[in-house]
């Protein structure tokens, strides 16, 4: 495989919310063209772009960066995923992702952001106590095939994401933001692009750990409802 980085920024106490949209604008083209070129490579199977803030997630570096892993495989949280939508197609003729957009725009309840091409909620099952997804509203497979037009309006959403999470406690909030997109060469109709930032901050000194339920029998537990985790991200006055 590959691992490949890419610097935010210059100033190493800045982080994503700090830089202006111009500048989110051209780390996303940075990894529109990343996936893009790593596609064609043949032996890679599956692309994730990720950022980890905080030295509660393991940084060691405070630098603003993010990395991006291409795999020659599937890892398995992908083949999960992929096993999930395809029961859920054959089940119903839709695609997953699709239909979880489409019930948190019903509910309206856990949606914290949205604008003309993008949207950001609190899933409904979710694993952390703060936890967001942002999808774009008309679906793509990955980030290559996202539209100028989405591209050029995603700096907004995500930058008020990012600033709502660090609003909640007032606090730096450590977290895990990742791309989950189709893999390179099965899927492709099957998984849809959406950007998923987890937090393990549950309160002002307090982290999710994964204890017993979740590192020994896979299953999470929320301290609270993702309601209420959704409600307190939309209170933030920015």
């Amino acid at each position: 495989g590959k691992c490949e980085v890419i610097c935010f920024a210059a100033d190493h106490g800045k982080s994503l919310k700090d830089l202006s949209p111009s500048q989110v604008r051209i780390i996303l083209e940075a990894w529109k063209d990343r996936v893009r070129e790593l596609s064609k490579e043949s032996y890679i199977a599956h692309i994730a772009p990720f950022e980890n803030r905080g030295e509660e997630v393991g940084v060691t570096l405070t630098h603003p960066h993010g990395q991006i892993y291409s795999y020659p495989f599937l890892p398995p949280r992908v083949e999960k995923m992929l096993i999930a939508a395809q029961e859920h197609k054959d089940r119903t003729g839709r695609v997953l992702l699709d239909d979880v957009v489409a019930r948190e725009i019903k509910d309206g309840e856990r949606i914290i952001a949205r604008n003309e091409h993008w949207i950001a909620f609190v899933p409904y099952a979710a694993r952390y106590p703060f936890e967001i997804h942002v999808a774009p509203l008309s679906p793509v497979a990955d980030l290559a095939a996202l539209t100028t037009e989405q591209a050029d309006a995603f700096p907004a959403i995500s930058i008020e994401v990012m600033r709502r999470l660090d609003g909640v406690f007032g606090i730096a909030m450590a977290y895990i933001a990742t791309w989950h997109q189709a893999p390179v060469r099965e899927g492709r109709d099957l998984l849809r692009l959406h950007w998923q930032i987890t937090s393990v901050r549950r309160a002002p000194g307090k982290l999710k750990y994964l204890a017993g339920s979740e590192s020994a029998m896979g299953a999470f537990i929320m301290d609270l409802k993702p309601e209420q985790s959704a409600g307190q991200l939309r209170d933030v006055v920015l």
